[in-house]
């Protein structure tokens, strides 16, 4: 199974303020949607959080794997795993279920960190920008990988620019 994370950064590897994202990008939206629908996703406690406060649910239309040590933290929508491999193991039989080729590895910070070891792609949108950020990619995060495409654009609305980038871990 392709372990892949998808991840946001600014120039400065901000990838969060106060809880929500510190920019606002349709496009890199759009291509998250595009990339994870149907799919399973593996979040952090914060994180999902987040995303049903923003939602009012949880991501439609993913199963959405929960990497949390508070087994009672999640609703009937998501699953509960307590570790990094059971949060894989959980994915990877979900992916096995519906003939997929791919989970995916969504946030915070905590779970990058956690899940890239296992991760051998990522989905990148590097935001040309230092940002006001409180969370952080770790040090050395791409470290053991290679930018394999690069793809840039500039946001209409806010004028941001960014690159759209995936990166496979070296052989």
């Amino acid at each position: 199974m392709t372990l892949a994370a998808v991840v946001a950064v600014s120039s400065n590897d901000g990838i969060g303020m106060n809880g929500d994202l510190p920019w606002h990008l349709p496009g890199d939206l759009r291509r998250f949607r595009k990339l994870t629908l149907g799919h399973a996703v593996i979040v952090g406690h914060l994180t999902q959080e987040s995303i049903v406060g923003r939602l009012g649910r949880p991501l439609p239309d993913r199963h959405t794997v929960m990497l949390t040590r508070n087994r009672d933290a999640a609703d009937s929508d998501v699953v509960v795993a307590t570790s990094p491999r059971d949060a894989a193991a959980i994915a990877a039989r979900h992916r096995r279920l519906h003939g997929q080729s791919q989970a995916f590895v969504i946030g915070g910070a905590t779970v990058y960190r956690a899940m890239l070891p296992m991760c051998t792609r990522i989905f990148l949108t590097r935001v040309h920008a230092v940002t006001v950020a409180d969370t952080f990619m770790p040090g050395g995060w791409l470290d053991g990988f290679m930018r394999r495409t690069k793809e840039d654009g500039v946001d209409s609305a806010s004028g941001l620019a960014f690159s759209f980038e995936v990166w496979q871990r070296n052989a």
